[in-house]
């Protein structure tokens, strides 16, 4: 969903979506180099290798968008069209990501090996949004489009329950449980392990499942409701600490270890709300910027655009990269990685994704326009 606030394009949310896409495209290229390299990790480098949280960071602006669009489009009132709603959600996700799914099923990437067992079952499930629960074994990146497309279902049914609560109290709760729902479904998943957690255990018991990623989505929501309620009056200047206080602290962390390298309780359990606390505070402090200038936002405009389409597109596209870069100059698989990346985004973004982001737009507008309708109508009521 394009980056908002009070009708003007905001800036701030547009440099976290770059930041997001920018770590979950280095975590890829970054695991490649190594997995064929065996080196040591530098700083750098092992922040790059724990840019897997951009996706974490997603999914708070996720939260934060879909729960401020049901907000503005009333839901809840005669004025909210569920209908509508779902096919503007298909019509952001499906075509684009669709596309992909049958170009790597197809082979059309090259080098990228696709394994051909019960492949037609496979991509039917995909097909159906389940990889976050079934092996997202097509396209590895594909699992938190099944996170997010569960997450579109249930958000008006959240955002309309947070908006009945009769007190703040009740609303903080209700948030509170959501938060803690996750944490406590792994604790127990982690205590009925007989084995020590390897990776792939880990991933598909703990990270890919929806019920297991929903602390991001909440505090995206926790951030759109409270906006609503009016509860957020941040100054320019406490927003732009928030903002880069929790952006600062996440780097450092990311810096510190490979947090994959070994995954111990810490790691499993706590690991994954305290990064969606550090995103929701990056993203409160963008929405409090809303209306603020920022140098140079052209370029992170631009990348936020194309950022869906470059997180669909980028991971196919490493043995490409590595086949006509030599490994003794990394530099070059970078130049290859980052351009293929951005060029097939490109064509993605103009060729499938922008002419249905433009009819969704159009159906946005139609829905504006029979509120602000609604909204002058009751006005003129007695």
């Amino acid at each position: 969903m394009q980056a908002t606030a009070d009708g003007r394009n905001n800036p701030w949310l547009d440099l976290l979506r770059s930041i997001a896409i920018v770590l979950v495209v280095l975590r890829h290229g970054e695991q490649a180099l190594h997995l064929r390299t065996g080196e040591p990790l530098g700083v750098i480098q092992t922040i790059f290798m724990n840019g897997w949280v951009g996706v974490d960071l997603f999914f708070v602006l996720s939260g934060y968008l879909i729960a401020r669009h049901l907000v503005r489009a009333g839901i809840g009132s005669g004025r909210f069209g569920l209908a509508r709603y779902l096919v503007m959600r298909v019509l952001r996700i499906v075509p684009a990501y669709y596309a992909v799914l049958l170009l790597v099923a197809m082979g059309a990437f090259p080098l990228f090996p696709v394994d051909p067992n019960h492949l037609g079952l496979r991509v039917a499930y995909h097909l159906l949004f389940l990889q976050d629960y079934m092996p997202s074994d097509i396209n590895v990146v594909f699992w938190s489009l099944g996170v997010e497309e569960k997450f579109y279902l249930l958000a008006p049914l959240l955002v309309l329950a947070l908006l009945r609560c009769r007190s703040t109290r009740l609303r903080a709760s209700l948030i509170v449980l959501l938060f803690c729902l996750p944490i406590a479904l792994r604790t127990a998943a982690y205590l009925s392990l007989t084995a020590p957690l390897d990776y792939p255990t880990f991933w598909r018991l703990l990270r890919s499942p929806f019920h297991m990623a929903l602390e991001g989505l909440v505090v995206g929501v926790a951030i759109a409701v409270a906006e609503h309620a009016g509860i957020l009056r941040l100054s320019r200047r406490a927003a732009a600490l928030i903002l880069f206080a929790a952006a600062t602290l996440l780097a450092i962390w990311l810096g510190s270890e490979d947090f994959m390298a070994r995954i111990d309780p810490t790691d499993a359990i706590l690991q994954p709300p305290l990064i969606a606390l550090l995103a929701a505070a990056m993203t409160l402090g963008a929405v409090g910027l809303a209306g603020t200038p920022m140098p140079c936002s052209g370029p992170f405009r631009t990348l936020s655009r194309l950022s869906y389409s470059l997180y669909l597109v980028h991971y196919p596209l490493i043995p490409a990269a590595m086949a006509v870069a030599s490994l003794t100059w990394k530099p070059g698989f970078w130049l290859y990685y980052l351009s293929f990346s951005l060029c097939a985004a490109m064509a993605l973004h103009l060729t499938v994704e922008r002419p249905f982001l433009l009819l969704k737009d159009k159906l946005g507008s139609r829905e504006r326009l029979k509120i602000q309708g609604a909204a002058s109508n009751s006005a003129l009521l007695p």
